[in-house]
């Protein structure tokens, strides 16, 4: 079934950290909204296949969960990322380049973001857990002026803090999210959030409002900040606590938005994580979740209707991104696992392109790859045309049947 990990692969947890049951000790006023998934229909070749065309970013596929983030912010421009390699095209993903960027010994790229096709920002975490397992973590933001050619270091964060994700609204307004370490010990960590107003000059860590929203019992939020989302009118953070954070006035103050759990009746079962948010066209809240590896295979995407949180769960079937056509009409990547010889077990695992016409309460197959792989990103660069990157380095263009 190739490489399996115990969640998404995409999920970095907080650190080697990765204690969620502090975060479920909740002051009596916070409510969890819990959930009883309601399976999902996938319907299989019963939809009109797409016509796609495929580039290898590297020349070659790698191997699984190598490529963790992209981004396009045009039909021409984009780049994809690995932990040790930044790649750019200037054409749509007909051809790509590695660009010269790479991190340092015992360092990782995390996150980047693009505002437009030359400047953008970089969050690197370096780990050094030479004197104890799960400490030493250091972060550094950084930015280019000309598309990822070269960088220059902006701000740099010693006190056990790593940088999860980084999110810019415009040239000068953006925030990173993550973690901070507390009392030299890799089972306690804060949220950490930081802002600036002038393209990153100047970042103010402004992590106490957020870190107020969330306290515990014990008095220690024990989160860390995973995804980010700009609208109109507020900001959205998704924390590893399977928490949605909302603030209107750019982190001052911040609120709860929803506290997310499963309700699940067999206690074999592996709780859902929750690890992206992907807004619909109205902007209202759609997370995506689920499990990945030897714990299972499921994907989760769950909604707000009237009010009333509902989580929609195929089997067998992460799904990592979403694009929004209509509040009802969905494109979204993942992977299917099939099995096609029970003894010897053998697989059938490959990367997948699903449309659903209800919001996610069924969904049908429009594309499936030839190869293990799992699409974790997708985007609408015009009004019918899709561009999507697999874990493995797969470019995949394509578009919709009129």
């Amino acid at each position: 079934m190739g490489l399996a990990v115990v969640v998404v692969a995409y999920l970095a947890t907080c650190g080697t950290r990765g204690d969620r049951s502090a975060a479920t000790n909740l002051p009596p006023h916070e409510e969890i909204t819990l959930l009883r998934p309601v399976p999902a229909v996938l319907n299989e070749e019963t939809f009109p296949g797409i016509n796609t065309t495929e580039t290898q970013i590297k020349g070659k596929p790698g191997p699984p969960f190598q490529f963790r983030r992209a981004q396009f912010i045009n039909e021409n421009d984009g780049w994809a990322m690995t932990l040790y390699s930044i790649y750019r095209t200037r054409d749509g993903g007909k051809t790509w380049e590695r660009l010269s960027q790479e991190p340092e010994k015992d360092a990782q790229f995390l996150a980047f973001t693009f505002v437009d096709e030359s400047r953008g920002w970089l969050a690197i975490t370096k780990s050094d857990f030479a004197d104890h397992y799960g400490v030493g973590h250091t972060s550094v933001i950084m930015i280019t002026d000309d598309g990822g050619t070269s960088w220059k270091s902006q701000a740099s964060f010693l006190d056990e803090i790593e940088i999860k994700d980084i999110s810019f609204l415009n040239q000068n307004e953006g925030l990173a999210v993550g973690f901070k370490g507390l009392d030299n010990r890799p089972d306690r960590c804060e949220l950490f959030v930081l802002s600036t107003s002038n393209g990153g000059k100047d970042w103010n860590d402004i992590s106490r409002p957020a870190n107020a929203a969330l306290k515990t019992q014990q008095g220690v939020p024990n989160d860390s900040g995973d995804d980010i989302h700009w609208t109109a009118k507020s900001v959205l953070m998704l924390t590893e606590g399977e928490r949605v954070l909302s603030t209107t006035d750019r982190g001052k103050t911040w609120n709860t938005v929803v506290i997310l759990r499963d309700e699940r009746t067999d206690p074999f079962r592996s709780p859902t994580s929750y690890y992206k948010l992907a807004l619909d066209v109205d902007n209202r809240i759609r997370m995506l979740g689920g499990i990945m590896g030897d714990e299972g295979y499921r994907g989760n995407f769950v909604v707000n209707e009237d009010g009333r949180w509902t989580s929609y769960e195929m089997r067998l079937t992460p799904i990592l991104d979403a694009v929004f056509l209509s509040d009802k009409d969905v494109i979204a990547c993942g992977l299917n696992v099939r099995t096609i010889n029970e003894k010897p077990r053998r697989f059938n695992d490959a990367g997948i392109i699903l449309r659903s016409f209800d919001g996610g309460k069924s969904w049908q197959t429009i594309y499936r790859s030839k190869t293990f792989e799992t699409f974790f990103y997708i985007t609408k660069v015009n009004d019918n045309q899709f561009y999507a990157v697999s874990d493995t380095g797969t470019f995949l263009r394509f578009n919709l049947p009129q």
